[in-house]
C-alpha cells in the first residue's frame, strides 16, 4: 500500500457504464464516515493510476479536499489469453459487485456487467474464444471459473442463475427502453417481458405509447407480448403459405406455357384423325389452367386474410393507445381531485384554527373576568391593607396580567384593519 496524490488518479473510462454514483443521504453518510474515520480500505489502481476499485472513495476524498489517499497499485498486462484491458475490466466489475452488494445496483447496469463478464470468461457462445493471434484461450480463466459456466458466474456475483438470465435479457431491449430501466422508470421485470419481443415490435410499441409504457403493469406487458407474438406467428405462417402458393402458381404457369407451346407446335392440319398426344396435352393444359386459377383465388383469399390480420393488429395497438389516453384523462381527474382535496383540507385547517383561537380567547376573557370578580368580592368583604402576604400575591397577580396583556398586545392591529371571518362551530369529536 502507498499514498498516491488525488490529482494523479483517474476514473476508469467505462466505470459509469456499469455503476452509478452513491447519492442522497447514503452519500452524506459515506462522506461523513471518511471524514471521521478516514479511508480504511485502500483504492485499487493500475500502474497508470486508473482507479479499478474506489471511485466513490476518490470522489469523497476530493469533496473533503484530501491531498492523498491510500492505494494498492497493481500491474496489469496481457496474459493467459486475456488482454490487459480485459483483466482491468474484470477486476473493475467483480470488486465493485462484491463491495457494493447486488441490492444496491442499477438493474440495467448490472445486466451490462453480466454480459461483459460472460464475454471475458468466454461463456456467451458456449465455446472457446480465440485470442487476437488466433490461439484458443481454453486456459484463459480456468483457474478462476472451471468450465466458464454461467452457473458459476452467477454464484460468484451473488445471483441465482434464473435471476442472472432475467437481468441479462434486459440487454436485448432497444436503447430507449434500456434508458427507462436505467432511470428506474421501467421495472426490470416489465423490461424483461418487453425484451422477449423483437426489436422492431419494441420500437413500434415505444413509438405508440412513449414513456407511458412505464405505467403498464407487468401482467399487462406480458399479455401484450403474448398478443404480439401470436400475431407474429400467424403473420409468419401466412407469409409462408403465400410464398408456397406463389411458387406453385409460378410452376403451374410455366407448365401451362410449355404445354401451350407444344400444342402450338404439333397442332394438326386438316387430317382425318387427331393425334392422341394432342388430345392428352389439351386435357393436361385444361387441368393446369384450372389449378392456376384455383391458386390465384387462394392467393387472393390469403392476401385478404393477411390484410385483416394486419388491420386487427393495428386496431389492437390503437386500442392500447386509446386506453393509455383514457388513463391520462383519469390521472388528470385524479390529480385535480387531489388538488381540490388539499385545498379543502387547507380551508378546513384554517377554519379549525380560527375556531380554536376564537374559543381560546373567549374562554380566556371569561376566565379572567370571572377570577377577577371573585377576588374583588373577597377583597370587599375585608380590606387586607396590612396583610403582607396578600399584598405580595396581589402584586404577583397584577404582574401576571400585565405580562399577558403585553404578549397579546403584539398581535393587536388597528380596528379598521380587522377582517371579520365567520367560523363554523364544530363538535368536540370534529376537533
Amino acid at each position: 500500500m502507498q499514498m498516491v496524490g488525488v490529482d494523479l488518479l483517474k476514473e476508469h473510462p467505462r466505470n459509469k457504464e456499469f455503476f452509478d454514483d452513491i447519492e442522497g443521504e447514503r452519500w452524506q453518510e459515506f462522506v461523513e464516515s471518511i471524514r471521521t474515520s478516514g479511508i480504511i480500505v485502500p483504492l485499487i489502481v493500475t500502474q497508470d493510476y486508473v482507479v479499478i476499485s474506489g471511485n466513490q472513495r476518490l470522489k469523497a476524498a476530493k469533496e473533503l479536499d484530501l491531498k492523498e489517499v491510500p492505494c494498492e497499485v497493481r500491474t496489469y498486462e496481457d496474459k493467459d489469453g486475456l488482454t490487459k484491458e480485459d483483466w482491468m475490466l474484470k477486476d473493475l466489475i467483480e470488486t465493485n459487485l462484491r463491495q457494493r452488494g447486488i441490492g444496491n445496483l442499477n438493474s440495467m447496469k448490472l445486466a451490462r456487467c453480466i454480459l461483459e463478464l460472460e464475454r471475458i470468461y468466454g461463456v456467451k457462445k458456449g465455446r472457446p474464444v480465440n485470442n487476437n493471434n488466433g490461439t484458443k484461450k481454453h486456459e484463459a480463466v480456468s483457474h478462476l471459473i472451471s468450465g466458464n459456466s454461467q452457473k458459476e458466474i452467477a454464484q460468484n456475483i451473488g445471483l441465482t442463475e434464473r435471476r442472472m438470465q432475467q437481468l441479462k435479457k434486459l440487454n436485448e431491449l432497444i436503447p430507449e427502453l434500456q434508458f427507462l430501466v436505467e432511470q428506474g422508470k421501467l421495472s426490470s421485470s416489465a423490461g424483461e417481458q418487453l425484451a422477449y419481443l423483437e426489436q422492431e415490435q419494441q420500437r413500434e410499441l415505444y413509438e405508440t405509447l412513449g414513456e407511458a409504457i412505464t405505467e403498464l403493469k407487468r401482467s399487462e406487458i406480458e399479455s401484450l407480448r403474448k398478443q404480439m407474438e401470436e400475431y407474429k406467428k400467424q403473420h409468419t405462417e401466412m407469409q409462408h403459405q403465400i410464398m408456397m402458393l406463389e411458387k406453385q402458381k409460378k410452376e403451374a404457369e410455366e407448365i401451362k406455357r410449355q404445354l401451350e407451346k407444344k400444342i402450338a407446335e404439333m397442332k394438326p392440319e386438316v387430317v382425318e384423325k387427331v393425334p392422341d398426344d394432342y388430345i392428352q396435352l389439351k386435357n393436361t393444359l385444361s387441368v393446369i389452367t384450372e389449378q392456376a386459377k384455383q391458386l390465384t383465388e387462394k392467393l387472393k383469399e390469403l392476401e385478404v386474410q393477411k390484410e385483416e390480420l394486419e388491420k386487427k393488429n393495428q386496431e389492437y395497438i390503437e386500442s392500447i393507445k386509446k386506453l393509455e389516453e383514457l388513463n391520462k384523462t383519469l390521472r388528470k381527474e385524479r390529480d385535480k381531485f387531489i388538488e381540490i382535496s388539499h385545498e379543502y383540507e387547507k380551508s378546513y385547517e384554517e377554519e379549525k384554527w380560527g375556531f380554536e383561537l376564537t374559543h381560546a380567547l373567549s374562554s380566556l376573557s371569561q376566565e379572567v373576568a370571572g377570577r377577577i370578580a371573585a377576588v374583588e368580592m373577597l377583597l370587599e368583604k375585608r380590606n387586607p391593607i396590612n396583610e403582607k402576604n396578600t399584598q405580595a400575591l396581589l402584586r404577583r397577580a397584577i404582574r401576571t396580567l400585565e405580562e399577558g396583556i403585553k404578549k397579546l398586545s403584539k398581535w393587536e392591529i388597528k380596528e379598521d384593519e380587522v377582517i371579520e371571518v365567520e367560523y363554523t362551530t364544530y363538535s368536540g369529536s370534529n376537533l
